[in-house]
């Protein structure tokens, strides 16, 4: 099935211009893996708008081009994958979504929470992901049965449940993950997905429940961007900035601090700040 939104050449270009590159001459694998990383570096994952909200985000796609490129604003799974992948359609890829749910190392299953992007290159279909707003590839990951892939250095393996359902595995040295659970250096699962066919429609649902009051993505104000050498992230009133393998923690005391954060790390201004 092929992505339904294909974005028009002035659309395109301002998109690759918010991630700082110019148009691949081919649909290639290493292209594909440049805008990868340097979406997951450019467009941040973040649910500022989202808290607290009344009325869950709005999917139609020139609602979220205009979010992420023309206000140069975040969003979250539903928002920055559906985008991305209409991005890689516009740029002659095979995409299509997957139903994925975010497991990230907890021992009980979550429900279907998450989409990604699946693409087709030369005869095998690989996972790409930019707004999952954690520990996932900075690349494409191919969907081979138990193969460790090294991607920027972190080590990931993709692991077949079943005729439909696959994992995403990843060593982490991390103390906790993001559940807060404390283990020694390990491999824990952080994504499943599924590769029956589905349309944007299906995600209509999911991202009324995952909007809704009594989850993270309203309860909390999320941020994460990935850098070259770590990552910023923000949640509720605290600032993550890891460099180099340190991590720094600090506190955001009043909505000022918290504006400036957004502005100087994330590179936008919450709306009525």
């Amino acid at each position: 099935m092929e992505s339904e939104f294909v974005l028009g050449a002035q659309e395109t270009r301002a998109y690759l211009a918010r991630l700082g590159l110019e148009r691949p001459e081919r649909p290639t694998r290493e292209a594909l893996d440049d805008l990868v990383y340097a979406h997951q570096c450019s467009i941040p994952f973040e649910t500022i708008d989202m808290y607290r909200c009344t009325e869950p985000p709005d999917l139609e796609p020139a609602h979220v081009f205009d979010k992420l490129v023309t206000q140069r604003r975040g969003g979250y799974c539903f928002e920055l994958n559906t985008l991305f992948e209409a991005l890689l359609a516009s740029l002659g890829y095979q995409v299509r979504p997957c139903l994925c749910r975010a497991v990230c190392g907890a021992k009980v299953k979550d429900p279907i929470n998450h989409r990604a992007v699946l693409v087709e290159l030369d005869g095998e279909e690989v996972l790409v992901d930019v707004g999952f707003g954690g520990p996932l590839p900075s690349a494409s990951l191919s969907l081979v049965d138990g193969q460790e892939q090294i991607i920027r250095g972190e080590s990931f393996t993709a692991r077949r449940i079943d005729a439909y359902w696959w994992a995403v595995d990843r060593v982490t040295g991390a103390k906790k993950d993001l559940y807060g659970i404390e283990g020694p250096s390990r491999m824990q699962t952080e994504l499943e997905l599924c590769l029956a066919t589905v349309s944007d429609k299906d995600f209509d649902a999911l991202n009324l429940a995952c909007s809704r009051p009594g989850t993270e993505f309203h309860d909390h104000r999320i941020a994460n961007l990935r850098t070259p050498n770590g990552y910023f992230a923000i949640w509720d009133d605290v600032l993550t900035v890891r460099k180099d393998g340190k991590k720094e923690r600090i506190p955001l005391p009043d909505e000022a601090a918290f504006a400036d954060a957004c502005e100087q790390y994330f590179g936008f201004r919450p709306h009525g700040a």
